[in-house]
C-alpha cells in the first residue's frame, strides 16, 4: 500500500472513542426549527466537517456546544462530561476553543497583545493590576503568532489587518487555551485559496500532534475534502448524511440540497489531495460551488464612466496602504478588484466610500467630485455599498431591513421594491418576518446586498459577496450581478474567488501592497498564467 492510499485508509477509518459526542440536538426560534434531533460524534485528533445549506443550522449546533445557546432537548458530552446546563465561560474552562464566522478579536490592541490577553486569562491573571498585562506571556505569545504566519506583524492593531489574517490571529487566540476541541465556523473565509489550504493544513497538524478534536464548516469543497477526516451534512436542521468525503459525495441527497448540478463539486473532490501541506497551483481557479455559464453573463459594454478614481492614496494612521490607486468603473459594468490578502482592496473601497480619516487623490462618481464628502452623502447620491462584515440591523425583520435603506427613485436607476427584490433573492420572501440575528450567514449576506439595492444605486461596492456562502447562494450572487448588469448598474467587486470573478466581471484591477499591478479586460488575466504566479499565488 502507497502513503497516499495508507493516509486516505487512515483518514476513513471509524474513529476512536468520541472525545465529544452529541445526541438528539434540538433547538426552535419561535415558530422557527433551527435543528431537529441531530446526533453525531468526534474523536479526539479528528477532523469532522459539518456542511449544509445556508440556514441548515451548521452555526446554531456551533452555539449550543460552546453554551451560547440552551438547546430545546439533547445532550452534548465532552470526555462524558455533560455541557448542557453550563455556561459558555465553564465550557471554556473545561477545554472547547472557538473561532467565529466573522472574526473577533480586539481591534485596538496589537496581535501579540491580543494573544497575550488570551493566555492571561487562560492563566487566571487578567484581574491582576501590579503587573503590566503586556509584559506577560511575550514568548509564548509570539511562539502562537508564529505558528499561524503572523509573528512578522505582531506589533500592528488587529483593526488594520486584511480579513484573512484577522482569521489567522483569531486561531492563534483559541489555541493559546490549549483545547481539547475546537470549533471553527468558516475558517477560510475572506482567506486566498493557498492561504486556507495552509491555515487548515495547520489545523490539521495540531490536532494531530495534540490529539485536538476539530469540529469546523467550510463552505470550500477543496478544503473540506482536503481536511476533513469525516463529513456530517444538515439541511433544514436535520442530519442527511453522514460518513467519509468519498461516500459523501456520492450521495444523491446532498447533491440535491447542497451543490445543484455538482459539477464543481465533483471536480473538487477528485482533484483534493490526500493531505494540504502542499497545496495545489490551480487551486485558486476552482469554484467553490456550480455557476452559470460564462456565455450567461455578457460582457458590458464601455460607456460613460459612472465612478473614477485617480492616484488615490490612503493610510491607516501613519501606515501607507495606497499608492497612487486608478480605476474606472462604466455603467452596466463589473470590474473586479483581485490581490492577496492585504492588498488593499477593501482599504479601495473604504476610501471609496468616505470611510477612512486619511487619503489624499480624486474620486469622482457620476462627474461630481465625492472625494471630501462625509460616506452618508456619498450614499444619498446613489453609490451602494454591500460590506464585507454585512452589519446588518440583527433586531429588526428581513422586511424592516429594506424599508430603513428605502431611498426615493432615481432618474435613469433601477427602481427597486420589497417585491422586486424578493423576486431576485427567493430566500427572503420566505422569511420576510424573521430578525437578521435569527438567519444564517449567507442569509445575511443575500440580506445585504437587498438592502443596499433597495437604495436604487447607480453603483454597488461588493465587498467578498462569496464569502462563507453555500454554493448555491453563490450561484444565485452570480446570476444577481447580471441582472444588476442588465439593469445598467456598475459593480466594482472585491473578491478572492478568482474563479467566480472571472465569470462575472468584465474587467480587472490587481493590486499588490497598494499599487495597480493590472489594470484591463478579466478574460486576459485569467489567461496570463505570469500574474497569476506572481501576484496571486495560484
Amino acid at each position: 500500500m502507497s502513503e497516499a492510499e495508507a493516509m486516505q485508509a487512515n483518514r476513513s477509518a471509524p474513529p476512536a472513542a468520541p472525545l465529544l459526542s452529541v445526541r438528539g440536538l434540538t433547538k426552535s426560534f419561535g415558530g422557527v426549527s433551527a435543528v431537529q434531533g441531530v446526533n453525531f460524534d468526534v474523536a479526539a485528533g479528528e477532523m469532522l466537517a459539518l456542511i449544509g445549506p445556508n440556514g441548515a443550522g451548521k452555526t446554531t449546533c456551533f452555539n449550543m456546544v460552546s453554551g451560547q445557546l440552551t438547546p430545546d432537548a439533547g445532550s452534548v458530552k465532552l470526555g462524558g462530561a455533560e455541557l448542557i446546563g453550563r455556561r459558555p465561560d465553564q465550557i471554556w474552562r473545561l477545554g472547547v476553543g472557538r473561532t467565529f464566522q466573522i472574526a473577533e478579536t480586539f481591534a485596538s490592541l496589537t496581535l501579540l497583545e491580543n494573544v497575550q490577553l488570551a493566555l492571561l486569562s487562560n492563566a487566571g491573571r487578567v484581574g491582576r493590576v501590579w503587573r503590566p498585562a503586556r509584559t506577560q506571556f511575550r514568548d509564548e505569545a509570539a511562539a502562537l503568532l508564529e505558528s499561524v504566519g503572523m509573528a512578522a506583524q505582531a506589533g500592528r492593531a488587529a483593526s488594520v489587518l486584511a480579513y484573512g489574517d484577522v482569521k489567522r490571529v483569531e486561531l492563534a487566540i483559541a489555541l493559546a487555551h490549549r483545547p481539547r476541541l475546537l470549533l471553527m465556523d468558516e475558517p477560510t473565509a475572506g482567506m486566498a485559496p493557498r492561504e486556507r489550504n495552509e491555515l487548515m493544513a495547520l489545523a490539521r497538524r495540531l490536532a494531530s500532534e495534540q490529539s485536538i478534536g476539530v469540529l469546523f464548516t467550510e463552505h470550500s469543497m477543496d478544503v473540506v475534502f482536503a481536511c476533513a477526516d469525516r463529513i456530517v451534512v444538515l439541511a433544514r436542521g436535520e442530519l442527511i448524511a453522514e460518513g467519509p468525503p468519498a461516500q459523501v459525495r456520492d450521495d444523491a441527497k446532498v447533491r440535491e440540497v447542497y451543490f445543484g448540478g455538482g459539477t464543481t463539486f465533483e471536480a473538487a473532490a477528485a482533484e483534493s489531495p490526500a493531505s494540504v501541506a502542499v497545496p495545489p497551483e490551480d487551486a485558486m481557479v476552482r469554484t467553490a460551488g456550480p455557476m452559470p455559464p460564462a456565455a450567461g453573463l455578457p460582457t458590458a459594454t464601455r460607456t460613460a464612466d459612472v465612478l473614477e478614481v485617480g492616484a488615490l492614496d490612503a493610510w491607516y494612521g501613519r501606515a501607507q496602504v495606497l499608492y497612487g490607486v486608478d480605476l474606472a468603473v462604466a455603467e452596466g459594468e463589473c470590474v473586479a478588484l483581485v490581490g492577496r490578502n492585504g492588498a488593499g482592496k477593501s482599504t479601495t473601497m473604504k476610501a471609496i466610500m468616505g470611510l477612512l480619516g486619511r487619503k489624499r487623490g480624486r474620486v469622482v462618481f457620476r462627474g461630481a467630485d465625492i472625494s471630501a464628502l462625509a460616506s452618508y452623502r456619498i450614499g444619498r447620491l446613489g453609490l451602494g455599498w454591500v460590506p464585507e462584515d454585512r452589519r446588518i440591523f440583527t433586531d429588526l425583520s428581513v422586511a424592516e431591513n429594506l424599508e430603513v435603506a428605502r431611498q426615493p427613485p432615481r432618474t435613469g436607476a433601477p427602481a427597486w421594491t420589497p417585491e422586486r427584490v424578493y423576486a431576485l433573492f427567493p430566500n427572503l420572501a420566505a422569511m420576510t418576518d424573521r430578525p437578521g440575528g435569527r438567519m444564517s450567514g449567507g442569509e445575511q449576506q443575500m440580506l445585504t446586498v437587498a438592502r443596499t439595492l433597495m437604495g436604487n444605486p447607480y453603483l454597488v461596492l461588493l465587498d467578498e459577496p462569496s464569502e462563507g456562502v453555500a454554493p448555491l447562494i453563490v450561484e444565485e450572487i452570480a446570476r444577481m450581478i447580471a441582472a444588476l448588469k442588465r439593469e445598467g448598474v456598475a459593480i466594482l467587486l472585491c473578491e478572492q474567488n478568482l474563479h467566480f470573478a472571472g465569470l462575472v466581471a468584465d474587467r480587472a484591477v490587481l493590486l499588490e501592497k497598494g499599487e495597480v499591478k493590472f489594470a484591463g479586460p478579466m478574460a486576459r488575466l485569467m489567461a496570463d498564467d505570469g500574474l497569476l504566479r506572481t501576484h496571486l499565488g495560484v
